[in-house]
Parts: structure tokens; C-alpha cells; sequence
């Protein structure tokens, strides 16, 4: 079966490495110009999993709320049609949940039947799929085997369209970084690489998406503006806006260290960025804002702000 399958995936998708073993296929599969790695199974359930960089402990669970094909027994009609969702992170789930993703999944949902009598494919709901992003990975599967070969190839393109969201979000920063004169990575990646870098004058500013305060905190999603302080004096600054949540504040400077003044010009930036929370160390700049921050008058007042903090000489006109 596994060979089977192997031909199957071969064929529909462009493939830079696949391998099979009697329990699964082992693929690397290029997809819109970003690479992914994938594991299917089709017994003794049906499985596929495909490789992310990094989700900072994202978790997202998705099933069809079909009144028997998920549960034991059966619901109210009025669930029908719908998808039950569970997630560590609505504001994340909200962005990763795009238009991409969701015509994927009710694409997915659908599965096709010859009949003899006609020429007529007849169209199936299939409701026995359930979708996970979780441990830096998008899963799909059933509880069951999954007798396909070409049903497994409809569901690893859905779990490739969702797994594909950070290259998409990336794709959109594009005219951002065009205007801030700033690289953009080919994807974005929650608490892992920078997705912007800029350069201002001899500072580099790096902008993050991350979750987590540390390994043990539940995660809220933030957008960070950092850079390492060059001419530091040593002095230290905390803001944080009165509306933040207590689980979204940084970890506060130790006390006893001098205190960093607000001069005009962090003043100025710091009342276009309007950032949740500022953190200046004795040897590097973090400028936090709650969410995932597109605006690109912010994010650049937040880039030359980190820039003026991080050196004592830096000064510059206004920003692109």
C-alpha cells in the first residue's frame, strides 16, 4: 500500500526526495517555491504530518462537527456543517485560519464517487478527518485506515495549503518592507527567526513574531522590534501601556540600575509607534506591541526607535 501511495504522491506533487517503508512515505515536497517535509500513513489510521519551523507552542485543533462522524453519539442538527475549533492562541488562529486555509479545508471535506449507471461523479462528504497544528507540525487524521491513495493526495495539499500560511504572511509583509528598507524572510516563523531585519545606520534592527515569555508561560501573540545596544551607558527603561494583560508584561529590569530619559525624539516615535510595552537593558532594546502589528507607520517608528536607543549617537530624519 505504501508504494501505492508512494506513486500517488509522486506524481501530484513535485517532490525533491521520497522514500517508502511498508508503514509510511517519507517525502520532501516543494511547494510554491518553500520546501516541507512530510510523513503520511494510511494504516492502521490514516496520518499525514508536515514539518513547520517553529510555532512557539501554538496549538490549533479542528474537527467537523458532524452529529455522528467525530463523537460517539449524535448532535443537534444545528451543529452540522460546522467546525469545532480549540486553540491555545484566537489571535494566531485567527490570522493562520486565512481564506487560503479555510477554502482548503472545505475543500478537503469533499471527496468524489463514479457511478456506473452515468458520467456523473457524485460528490461525498467526508467528515471523518480531523486537522492539528501542534508541536511545530499540521496533522490530519482519522481514526481509521484510509483505503485512497489519491484521497491521502487531497489531504496532504489541505495540510500544505495550511502548513504554507507563514509563507503567505511573509508574502504580505512584502510592500512593508519594501517601504522600511528591511528584508523580509521567505517565511514567517512564531518565536523563532526574525521575519524583518533593517539596518539603520550602524544599528540592526530585527522585528519577531513570538508567544511566549519563557517555556512554562501560555503564550499571547506579540510583535517585537529589537536590537543590541552599541553605545550603552548602561541605563535601563521599562513601559508598559495600563491596558496590557499582566500575562503580555516582559520581564521587568533589575532594580537599582540608572534610568534611560525620554528625550524629543524617542518621544516622538514612541507617539506614532504606540508599542504595548518598551524594555531597554543595559545591552539591548526589545519595543513589544500585543498581536500581529501590519501597520506600517508603527512598525517603522518602532525600528528607528529601537535604533535610537541602541546607540547613543544614532540620529536620523524622519523614517521611510
Amino acid at each position: 500500500m505504501s508504494a501505492l501511495l508512494r506513486a500517488a504522491i509522486a506524481e501530484r506533487f513535485e517532490t525533491e526526495r521520497i522514500d517508502a517503508t511498508a508503514e509510511k512515505v517519507d517525502a520532501t515536497i516543494v511547494y510554491e517555491g518553500a520546501h516541507y517535509r512530510a510523513t503520511l500513513a494510511m494504516r492502521p489510521h490514516a496520518a499525514i504530518a508536515v514539518a513547520l519551523p517553529s510555532t512557539d507552542g501554538f496549538v490549533l485543533e479542528l474537527q467537523w462537527a458532524d452529529r455522528h462522524a467525530n463523537a460517539g453519539g449524535p448532535r443537534a442538527p444545528s451543529f452540522d456543517d460546522s467546525f469545532l475549533i480549540e486553540t491555545n492562541d484566537l489571535a494566531l488562529a485567527t490570522i493562520w485560519l486565512d481564506g487560503t486555509s479555510r477554502a482548503a479545508l472545505l475543500a478537503s471535506r469533499y471527496m468524489s464517487q463514479t457511478q456506473a449507471q452515468r458520467a456523473t461523479a457524485l460528490l461525498l462528504r467526508d467528515g471523518q478527518w480531523r486537522h492539528e497544528i501542534a508541536h511545530d507540525q499540521v496533522r490530519a487524521e482519522r481514526r481509521d485506515a484510509e483505503t485512497s491513495p489519491e484521497r491521502m493526495g487531497d489531504m496532504l495539499l489541505a495540510t500544505l495549503l495550511i502548513a504554507s500560511r507563514p509563507v503567505r504572511w511573509a508574502t504580505r509583509l512584502q510592500p512593508i518592507a519594501k517601504a522600511l528598507a528591511a528584508e523580509v524572510a521567505p517565511r514567517v516563523e512564531i518565536g523563532g527567526k526574525p521575519m524583518l531585519r533593517a539596518r539603520r545606520a550602524a544599528v540592526d534592527v530585527s522585528v519577531s513574531v513570538a508567544r511566549r515569555l519563557g517555556p512554562g508561560d501560555p503564550g499571547r501573540l506579540r510583535t517585537i522590534v529589537s536590537a543590541h545596544r552599541t553605545g550603552s551607558g548602561g541605563e535601563t527603561l521599562s513601559l508598559i501601556q495600563d491596558d496590557l494583560p499582566r500575562a503580555a508584561w516582559p520581564p521587568p529590569n533589575p532594580p537599582g540600575g540608572l534610568a534611560l530619559t525620554i528625550d524629543p525624539r524617542a518621544g516622538e516615535l514612541l507617539e506614532i509607534a504606540r508599542p504595548a510595552a518598551c524594555t531597554v537593558r543595559p545591552h539591548d532594546v526589545d519595543i513589544a506591541f500585543d498581536g500581529a502589528l501590519l501597520d506600517r507607520d508603527r512598525l517603522g517608528s518602532a525600528i528607528e526607535l529601537a535604533a535610537h536607543w541602541a546607540h547613543e549617537d544614532y540620529s536620523a530624519g524622519p523614517y521611510r
